[in-house]
């Protein structure tokens, strides 16, 4: 019976000593790569809603207060006939649809995500701030047979007859140019990707956190097409009165 448990734990001792080779000997397999992480914008408490709310109406008023003492020797420049959309970057539900490309400037990143009656709030608060300082509230502006500034006319293509027949990308464009105005929600701080690099004057961007920044898109529509233009606005408070006044502009992005 002795010789029998003795051969059988040889056995399992030498089962034992040649899986361990084996395992030892295969290749090392890498471990599989983490799934990336995908940012999901936290909703906002009513508190957290209620401190955007205020921050917006306040950076909304020193944008159109900043406009409507615009100079015309540097940006930003007057606009005869200003008009804003209330609605924070134009859109139904207050946040861009296309992500701008600078680093830093989603706003979720700084206020977590609005409701649908936080964001309804702000665009009304918006529509007092304009009508006190009379300026006009819209919507968007749409030609249909109006394209960009650059767009180029295409070759005519040939008739039956062998004419020619011109077409005008532009013959939907309005006789008289019009513009409006969208503003964003306020950025807390100045945005990574805008620290260090020269503004509209030429001047490198160099602030502390406590300032304020949004996003400020004009539209413009004429005889000769469309042009988008979108400039960060950067806002410092005054030790003096306290009040928020345009420190320096960045132009962010440009599509005709």
């Amino acid at each position: 019976m002795t010789n029998v448990y003795r051969a059988l734990l040889a056995v399992s001792l030498l089962t034992a000593a040649l899986s361990t080779t084996a395992c030892g000997s295969s290749p090392h397999k890498p471990d599989p790569a983490p799934a990336p992480r995908v940012y999901v914008p936290r909703a906002a408490t009513p508190d957290e809603e209620t401190m955007l709310i205020q921050a917006d109406s306040e950076v909304f008023a020193a944008v159109v207060q900043a406009q409507l003492h615009a100079r015309a020797d540097e940006y930003p420049f007057p606009i005869k006939e200003l008009r804003y959309d209330p609605r924070p970057y134009g859109t139904r539900n207050g946040y861009p649809e296309i992500p701008a490309g600078v680093q830093g400037v989603a706003p979720e990143l700084y206020f977590a995500k609005a409701g649908t009656s936080a964001i309804d709030r702000i665009a009304e608060n918006r529509k007092v701030i304009l009508e006190m300082n009379e300026v006009p509230a819209g919507s968007p502006f749409n030609y249909a047979q109006c394209a960009g500034v650059r767009v180029p006319q295409p070759p005519p293509p040939r008739s039956k007859s062998g004419r020619a027949k011109s077409t005008d990308v532009h013959a939907g464009c309005p006789k008289k140019s019009q513009s409006y105005l969208t503003v964003g929600l306020p950025l807390r701080g100045l945005p990574e990707g805008l620290k260090n690099i020269q503004d509209t004057r030429g001047e490198t961007v160099d602030f502390d956190d406590n300032v304020w920044t949004v996003l400020v898109d004009e539209f413009t529509t004429g005889p000769k097409g469309w042009r988008r233009i979108q400039h960060a606005w950067i806002f410092k408070r005054s030790r003096w009165n306290h009040q928020l006044s345009l420190a320096s502009t960045v132009q962010t992005g440009i599509v005709e």
